[in-house]
């Protein structure tokens, strides 16, 4: 699902760095809301396709979409002109997102059970 996150991130930086919307107002509040639960829903993919490891690996994929749209707004304003983002900003939102990502593969990992048949539930053997 990053395939979304990333357009995301960078359509809310562009704004921001456009005028478009305020640094502080509503606007980007959403935006972050959107790319937070972007950031669990990437955590339950990853899951969902590993799953031996699966909080490791839902933390580290919403940690690396946001490494990539982060860098991709990075880019942008180094070739565009613009505000670059802080380091400790983007360290903290980046361990931000990772713990999205574990929300989402720990929702994998609930609703699994949900999702299969589970043996032994349900036999008519008891």
């Amino acid at each position: 699902m990053s395939l979304f996150l990333i357009p995301i991130g960078i359509l809310q930086r562009v704004l921001i760095d456009n005028a478009t919307i305020e640094p502080g107002g509503s606007a980007v509040l959403a935006i972050t809301g959107i790319i937070l639960v972007l950031g669990a829903v990437c955590g339950f993919g990853a899951a969902k396709l590993a799953q031996d490891l699966p909080l490791q690996n839902g933390a580290a994929s919403a940690a690396l979409a946001y490494l990539l749209a982060s860098f991709a707004a990075l880019l942008r304003s180094i070739i565009f002109g613009g505000t670059t983002p802080s380091v400790v900003g983007a360290a903290f939102a980046m361990m931000m997102m990772a713990t999205f990502g574990m929300f989402g593969a720990m929702l994998e990992r609930r609703s699994r059970p949900l999702r299969q048949d589970v043996p032994g539930v349900g036999d008519s053997a008891s």
